[in-house]
Order: structure tokens, then sequence, then C-alpha cells
């Protein structure tokens, strides 16, 4: 099987439980759709499940959240470093133990230089945040992959054809994804994003706090609470 999971943000040990509630076999591939860092209490510790998964044999296509393109430009630039730390980098930091991005182990570093903007399977177009139709090819444009929201209305269904969009970057509830998920032949695209790591957050909203994970061969959703 291959599972589609969501924004992460740090919150590992919800990572893990998923893992564990998936039954994960070595055919079993995962697709994980970017923001694995920030906010959350253990960034490391997510990259290091995916790096474990990797050497038990599983396929992983990592593709590139905003948080981890942030992180990448604030190597090197004072300016980008402050903007990252203020939206949930210094819980990165924190978590490898080091003062800059610079200093993280350079494999970690590589590991989120050689993400994906995109990934596609026969059925499926993923990305993180989504896609501009308004250009010919929205697989051209990478910022607007990992920045993009609002972007249902303007569908080229022409150019999409059968294919359904799964994506994540913007936190809904649930009840929206169930409604998603009812009407996916229809509409053609499933936001896997239900603010894990905003669990407890009032100031967010009622019905976060998950870690959604979509089977593309059986269409079916599973849903992890935070136990972070």
């Amino acid at each position: 099987m291959t599972y589609a999971i969501g924004d992460i943000h740090g919150c590992n040990r919800s990572f893990c439980a998923l893992l564990d509630a998936l039954y994960l076999d070595a055919a079993d591939r995962l697709i994980l759709l970017g923001d694995y860092i920030d906010r959350g209490p253990d960034s490391k510790g997510v990259i290091d499940t995916v790096f474990r998964l990797r050497e038990h044999g599983h396929e992983v296509v990592c593709l590139r959240g905003n948080h981890e393109q942030m992180l990448l430009d604030a190597v090197g630039s004072a300016l980008d470093r402050e903007y990252w730390v203020l939206n949930g980098g210094h819980s990165t930091l924190k978590s490898f133990g080091v003062y800059r991005p610079e200093d993280l182990p350079a494999h970690y570093l590589d590991f989120f230089s050689d993400t994906r903007y995109w990934h596609e399977t026969s059925h499926y177009l993923c990305v993180h945040g989504g896609l501009d139709f308004s250009h010919a090819d929205p697989l051209s444009q990478p910022e607007r992959l990992l920045w993009m929201r609002g972007w249902y209305a303007g569908i080229n269904y022409a150019w999409l054809g059968k294919r359904i969009i799964l994506h994540g970057h913007t936190p809904v509830d649930a009840a929206a994804i169930n409604a998603q998920h009812t009407e996916l032949a229809k509409q053609q695209y499933l936001n896997l994003d239900n603010g894990c790591v905003y669990a407890g957050n009032t100031q967010r909203g009622k019905g976060l706090g998950n870690l959604v994970a979509f089977c593309l061969e059986t269409q079916q959703l599973h849903w992890q609470a935070n136990v972070e």
C-alpha cells in the first residue's frame, strides 16, 4: 500500500504512533507532503524516523514544505534566519541542540535539499501547498507549490485530467477533510493537514490535532490524535 501523510511539524511521537497503526510491511510506501519540522517538540526525531524507515527498506518520498524551504533559505542569511525562527524554527534548532541552521549536521541539510517539489503517481498528484492554474504548467512554479492557498476555485480540470491532488500546508478541521473525502471523485482534491501540532490550541479553533494518512489504493483515511 501507499500512504500519503500530511504536515508532521515536529510531532514525532504522533508520527510513530500513526506508522504503528498502519502496520507497515516492507512493500508499503510513504509519500510525505512536507513540513516535517518547526513548531512541534521533536523535528530531529521526525527526520530520524524517516531515515530509519529507509534503512528498513521502505520507499519514502519526501516532498518539500515551505518550512523546509525557510530553513534552507536561513542558511547563511541572518534576515531569513530571523523570519524562520519567528515561524517555528526555534523549535527545530532546539531539537538539534544548535543555534544556527548552518550548524545542523550535513546529512540533515542534505536531506532537506534533496526533497522534491511534487510527486506524481498514475492517479494522484502530490504537492505541499497548492497549484497555480493561471500558469500553463502549474508544476513549473516551485514557490507556489510550497506556499499557495485558496486555489480550489481555479483548478483547470482539463489540465488535471483524472488525477486527484493530495496536499497539506493549510490546517483545516476534521469536518472539512471528511467533506472533501466524500466528494473526492468529483472535486479531485484532498487536504491532509489537520493541524496535528495545534492540538489543544483553542486560538486555532476546534477540530484540529490529528495526523492524517490517506491510502492511495483504498482511498481510506487514517487518523492519529496528537500524543506529544
